[in-house]
Parts: structure tokens; sequence; C-alpha cells
């Protein structure tokens, strides 16, 4: 058995004899939320310290319909997935995460709450003509780690002879961008829209989308906390509270 294949068994282990439930949540009160705040719009720090964005309010309305209080804890995108939910750590992880066979394996996802795609981030004016599908070979590309874009960057990239360069922190991969140490960083193209609401004049998108997906809420593998969350957005859709979520923070007026 190869190191991937034990991990993805201890993990299988793990997920089942530790799996929360509705009733595991509603007895303490509080539903435990991991995201990676470095995701904005999606969720991110204010001027206050606090923690914000689209997946933090949908977060807030599934703790709503459960009946308890939302706890935020912020933790680093390489150790949120699988790991805090599989341990137990948090009850659900909202941070822009990309539903894949590969991690539906280990944990249980909501229904796709929003469609995106990775993309390619450059320098404002894209002075290095940076392009895809075009020869990559020799460039330099930055992800994040543990990301769909670092998978994708795997697959498509790489084999063209790209150099991959592994982030932890997202914005040190934008910071190499600006300074033009990279030729482009993957990131998810809700992203470049609020780069450029934000920050104009430094940053543009180039090229083609490299692979469009999902992004679902994650639970413990079986959870029925998954279930509580379709529901959740199944009303929200019906509302209108998740149109008003979209204006609030994805559209752009």
């Amino acid at each position: 058995m190869n190191r991937f294949a034990l991990l993805l068994s201890t993990l299988l282990i793990v997920s089942s004899t530790l799996a929360a439930s509705v009733a595991d949540v509603k007895k303490k009160g509080v539903l435990v939320l991991g995201t990676d705040p470095t995701f904005q719009p999606f969720e991110f720090k204010g001027s206050d310290g606090s923690i914000q964005g689209f997946d933090i309010d949908i977060a807030k309305a599934v703790a709503k319909d459960l009946g308890v209080k939302l706890q935020i804890q912020a933790v680093g995108f390489g150790a949120l997935m699988p790991q805090s939910v599989t341990s137990g750590r948090v009850d659900l992880a909202l941070s822009g995460i990309t539903i894949t066979p590969e991690r539906a394996r280990v944990v249980s996802f909501s229904s796709p709450y929003y469609r995106s795609a990775q993309v390619f981030i450059v320098k404002a004016g894209n002075p290095g003509k940076f392009a895809w599908p075009a020869d990559v070979r020799g460039k330099t590309i930055g992800v994040q780690a543990n990301t769909t874009g670092q998978f994708a960057a795997g697959d498509s990239l790489k084999p063209k002879g790209a150099v991959i360069k592994v982030y932890d922190d997202f914005a040190a991969g934008l910071a190499d961008v600006r300074a033009g140490r990279i030729a482009a960083l993957i990131g998810d193209a809700p992203t470049v829209t609020d780069l450029k609401k934000r920050l104009p004049g430094q940053f543009d998108q180039a090229g083609k989308e490299l692979v469009a997906e999902d992004y679902g809420a994650v639970f413990k593998k079986g959870s029925d906390l998954a279930a509580a969350a379709d529901k959740t957005l199944a009303r929200m859709k019906k509302d209108g509270e998740y149109q008003k979520l979209l204006d609030k923070w994805i559209v752009q007026k």
C-alpha cells in the first residue's frame, strides 16, 4: 500500500468513527466553521478584524436554520482540507472548496453552491505576454498549496514544461506576480474580479480558464449535516436570500 493509499484509508477510518451529526451540533449549541480567511470575497478579515464574506454568510444561514450559534475558526487551507474536518476540529469547512472525486472519498459535500473556474492572474497589462493555452515551457507559475489550482497545474502545466511554485499563502503569490518574479498565479475567477476592484491597476486575468469547478460545503464523511446544508441552500435560493448574498459579495455593480 503506497503512502497516499495509507493516508486515505486512515482518513476514512477517522472520518467514520468521528462523524458529527445534526444532533451533536444541536446538543452543544454551536456549529464550528473552519475557513481560510484569505480568499476575498468569499472569506476575509474586515477592517474590524472580523471574518466575513459570501461563505461566512452561508454558514450563518445554516447555523440559524439549525437553531445554533456559529463559531468561526481561521485555518490555513493546507490544514483545513481535509484534516480539520476529518479530525473533528471543525463541524464544516467553507473556503471556496472545490468538489472533486478524490476529496469526496474522505469527506461529504453539500450540493454545489457556486460555479467557478481556475484562471491565471498576471501583473496588470500582462507585460510578460502570458497566454493559455500556449507555450508555457520554462515559465514559473504559482499555485496555493492543496488547492485544485495546484492539482490542475500538475496535470496540465507541468507536463508542458512549466515550473510550478507552491505557496502556503496566496498573498505571497500575488506579491511575486506584482514584482515580476513569476509569470502568473493560478486562482479562482472571482478573486481576479475582486482584485481588480480593490487594487485597480495591479492585476489582470490572462489566457483562457484552466478548469471549471463547483464549490461545496464540507463535512465529515456520512454526516447528516450535509443534508441540513442542502436544505438551507434550497431555502435560500427559493426565498431570494442566496441572490441577495451574490449581489452583496460577488456581483460587480
